[in-house]
């Protein structure tokens, strides 16, 4: 029962609300429309649906892939379904056998209706703001890609930031590889001892610059980034292997590794 309730859980979490309840039952809906519709309907969209339904909502794939591979994302399997496609397809289908066209409007008309209500307004004040940038992403971690990006010596170079950074650099930049992510927080999977024992240091405003310093040189990590205004460190780490290359809005020092 633990796995069956896990299951349901995920599939709330993806339907989210009346909204995505009542999209999800036209797409059911117009499944079944498509069982009958003829061969090909079936073979191409009924089944692979069906298909996709039956692992999603087996407790035995949940538990041994699932809790495994797919924590917390688990209902991003639903995202195989291609609901918007089968209620297009099988309301234009629908709408082609009607003979009379009072009567094709009015299925048009009523299709229409049943999208608008299980849809919602993109711009709205809770889903719509005005850029503060291209990016959406802080100056400092736009900044901090590109200084890493211009001293590149592979095509790409591992790199510690502060822990408000991590998804922004991720974002931004694939040459700035994080030797921990967001995975940090436990988000999708757990991370390893050593970058564990980093993370935790760096959320701290006195961390143990020589733990950081050594696990960085040992995961060959190029770059280490402090937050001047958060993390109480000695300017100078010449004697842990690293020196500041550069500042960043006069708060993320950079240090670099002594080649």
């Amino acid at each position: 029962m633990q796995y069956v309730a896990g299951v349901w859980k995920e599939f709330l979490e993806f339907v989210g609300g009346r909204g995505g309840a009542l999209h999800l039952l036209l797409f059911l809906a117009a499944l079944a429309v498509c069982f009958f519709l003829g061969k090909q309907e079936r073979k191409r969209l009924f089944w692979p649906s069906v298909l996709v339904l039956i692992f999603f909502f087996n407790p035995l794939f949940y538990k041994y892939v699932g809790m495994r591979f797919l924590g917390g994302v688990y209902w991003r399997l639903l995202w195989m379904l291609p609901i918007s496609f089968v209620i297009a397809y099988a309301l234009t289908r629908l709408v082609d056998r009607i003979q009379k066209n009072v009567l094709r409007v009015g299925a048009i008309i009523l299709a229409c209706f049943c999208i608008i209500l299980a849809g919602e307004p993109i711009f709205s004040q809770t889903t719509y703001q005005e850029k503060q940038n291209e990016y959406e992403l802080p100056q400092a971690a736009i900044e901090i890609s590109d200084y890493v990006e211009g001293h590149l010596m592979d095509w790409k170079e591992t790199i510690i930031v502060p822990n408000e950074l991590l998804c922004s650099i991720r974002q931004y930049s694939s040459a700035a590889c994080l030797l921990y992510g967001r995975n940090s927080g436990g988000f999708i999977s757990d991370i390893g001892e050593d970058e564990a024992k980093v993370f935790a240091e760096m959320s701290k405003e006195e961390p143990d610059i020589e733990l950081v310093t050594r696990i960085a040189l040992e995961k060959n990590c190029r770059y280490i980034v402090f937050n001047t205004s958060f993390h109480q460190i000695p300017e100078d780490l010449t004697k842990y292997g690293y020196q500041k290359a550069t500042v960043v809005e006069d708060v993320y020092a950079i240090y670099c590794r002594i080649e």
